[in-house]
């Protein structure tokens, strides 16, 4: 399967790392390095599949020895320093494609530098399990008269990001950095916070050197006053996404001839990708140093990364099951909503009719009691009425029975007044009744006792005694 793997070196004599060594490496060629006196011959030259020289337009014809002894004399000529001979790019060539294939992918990177030389190597073990290139491509253009020198305004100097007391930032030159730093500018360094400060800031902060990315402070490029870094990094991005595009399309072209479904390669990071599989590791070729521990550990990570694969697709499966429960327990909610939206619509329906029940209930309440009490206050009325007009009838028949009781008790002799006097008596009884009536009727006790009338045996006059 392709894998996407593209590194980039710097290639400088100053560090050790010269470009008739790293063509030599490459190439398979034993080269003199000029420079040194020194031939340059490595081996395991039997891996190189193929190998040659891209050179742009109007170059005339040179050799690889030439070609990268007259780069380093350039460099020479310039000053020397750090400045770079030649960029070195190696890149994995996808397995899918055979050797035509894949030196057209080759060839198509090389078109990238059309202003300069470029030196590329094929490398293959034969097992057809790690085939990758080599690309040198010179820093400096290369024209008919050779190459071409940076002028004074291309090449420039270094220049470092300096900060005052103040926090103003501005670009020094290393030539005048030391009437900045009497100035009291300080240099600002990368740390691994991912902030830049002074060391007069990081020691406040309880920082160190240590604390630091690297030892160098943060330089500028030289023409677009930017970090030099993050140009050097935007390149390096710029030249990844061209490979992936390059090894994609004549990818595409192999699948379309063949049949086989199409592979492709993503220059991305995982995370760029929003993947959150652990990378693998470049596993070089076979019988080099560590090889066999990269191989091992690749095997760990693809495993990790297949169980991995296999738990987020049933965490999917369970978030989309979850997410289906969420949307049916909602539509549930719902309904159960509208359920009780009209149970209580009916609810406070029955309510008010209820209530209206209920006040014409106590409304007719309240009319019968006021009837009732207008009926009692009638029934009072009528009552005390009658009543009073019992007392006078009472009274009045009292008044007749007083009026015969006392012309019954008048009258002649003891025997000419018996019969009377027991009408009399039987009178007197009937009055007490009247009377007790009358009181009961007028709200008082019983009527006063009147002394009964005397009876007959009482007035008989008693004979002589003997």
């Amino acid at each position: 399967m392709a894998i996407y793997h593209l590194n980039a070196r710097g290639c400088s004599p100053s560090t050790g790392a010269g470009a008739v060594r790293k063509a030599a490496y490459q190439s398979g060629q034993a080269l003199v390095e000029e420079r040194s006196g020194q031939l340059c011959d490595y081996a395991r030259k039997e891996r190189v599949a193929a190998q040659g020289l891209a050179l742009p337009a109007g170059t005339p014809p040179i050799d690889r020895g030439a070609l990268w002894n007259e780069a380093e004399r350039v460099w020479a000529e310039a000053g020397g320093g750090k400045e770079l001979v030649a960029k070195r790019f190696e890149f994995a060539l996808p397995v899918e494609l055979d050797e035509r294939g894949r030196l057209a992918c080759v060839r198509d990177f090389c078109a990238l530098f059309p202003t300069k030389a470029c030196d590329w190597a094929i490398h293959d073990d034969g097992r057809g399990g790690n085939p990758h290139a080599h690309v040198l491509v010179s820093a400096l253009d290369l024209g008919a008269e050779g190459f071409v020198p940076r002028t004074k305004a291309q090449k420039g100097q270094s220049w470092y990001l300096v900060q005052n007391d103040g926090g103003e930032r501005i670009a020094v030159p290393a030539t005048g950095w030391a009437a900045a730093k009497a100035a009291g500018w300080q240099k600002l360094y990368n740390f691994e916070d991912g902030k830049r400060r002074t060391m007069k800031q990081a020691r406040a902060e309880g920082l160190g050197a240590k604390d630091r990315v690297s030892k160098s402070p943060v330089k500028m490029h030289r023409t677009e006053g930017r970090s030099a870094r993050e140009v050097e990094k935007e390149q390096l991005v710029e030249v990844r996404a061209a490979w992936a595009s390059i090894a994609n399309r004549h990818l595409a072209a192999h699948a379309a001839a063949t049949g086989v479904a199409t592979q492709a390669i993503d220059h991305r990071s995982n995370k760029d990708r929003g993947l959150e599989e652990q990378p693998t590791v470049h596993e070089g070729g076979v019988g080099l140093i560590g090889h066999a521990d990269k191989v091992k550990l690749n095997e760990e990570i693809k495993a990790r990364n297949e169980r991995l694969r296999v738990l987020r697709s049933e965490l999917k499966n369970e978030g989309d099951t979850l997410e289906q429960l969420k949307r049916e327990l909602a539509e549930l909610e719902r309904k159960r909503g509208r359920i009780e939206s009209a149970k209580r619509a009916r609810a406070q329906g029955r309510h008010r009719g209820a209530l209206a029940k209920r006040r014409r209930t106590a409304m007719a309440t309240a009319a019968a009691a006021a009837a009732a009490q207008q009926r009692v206050a009638a029934a009072a009325v009528d009552q005390t009425d009658t009543r009073a007009e019992l007392l006078v009838q009472l009274d009045e028949q009292i008044a007749a029975l007083d009026l015969k009781i006392r012309q019954l008790q008048s009258g002649g002799t003891a025997k000419m007044l018996s019969g009377p006097l027991l009408k009399a008596a039987e009178l007197g009884a009937e009055r007490k009744k009247l009377a007790d009536e009358r009181n009961r009727l007028a709200g008082g006790g019983p009527a006063p006792r009147r002394p009964e009338p005397p009876r007959p045996e009482q007035n008989r006059p008693r004979g002589p005694r003997h």
